[in-house]
C-alpha cells in the first residue's frame, strides 16, 4: 500500500465538496472486480471514497457516478468516467468489524466528457459552504 506524499497546502485545479455521492466501480483488471461506495468528497477532477479493499496505486477504474443535480438530491444523473487511483491511505483504527472500510482512496479522472465535468463543477459551486 502506498501513501499520498502531497502536502495539504497543494493547490487544486478544481474546488472540492465534502459530499456522499453514490458510485459504482469496476477495477479494469482481469477478471474485473465490481464495487459500490459513497464518496467522501468530489470535484471535477476526481473524488475520494472509503473501501474495505486494498487497491493498488495507479489501478485503472471504470466508474459510474450518480451525481445529484442539486443539494436536495431529488434528481440524479449518471456520469461514466475512466479513472486511476492517485493514492490510498490506511484508516488508523485498532479493530475493524467485518465489512468495515479500512482504506481511503483518492481517484483522479482520466477520461470524462467535458459536459459531465461541467455538471460536477456546477454542483460543487452551488453546494459549497
Amino acid at each position: 500500500m502506498e501513501e499520498d506524499k502531497s502536502s495539504n497546502s497543494e493547490k487544486r485545479k478544481y474546488h472540492r465538496l465534502k459530499d456522499n455521492v453514490f458510485i459504482f466501480g469496476d477495477l479494469t483488471s482481469s477478471p474485473s472486480e465490481e464495487f459500490k461506495a459513497f464518496t467522501e468528497d468530489i470535484s471535477a477532477g476526481g473524488l475520494m471514497f472509503k473501501t474495505e479493499r486494498d487497491i493498488l496505486k495507479d489501478t485503472r477504474l471504470s466508474l459510474e457516478i450518480y451525481q445529484p443535480r442539486d443539494g436536495r438530491k431529488s434528481m440524479i444523473f449518471s456520469i461514466p468516467v475512466l479513472a486511476r487511483v492517485a493514492w490510498i491511505r490506511e484508516i488508523e483504527k485498532d479493530n475493524f468489524e467485518d465489512g468495515e472500510n479500512k482504506y481511503r482512496v483518492g481517484i483522479e479522472f482520466s477520461e470524462i466528457k467535458e459536459e459531465d465535468r461541467q455538471k460536477i463543477i456546477k454542483y460543487v459551486e452551488e453546494n459549497k459552504s
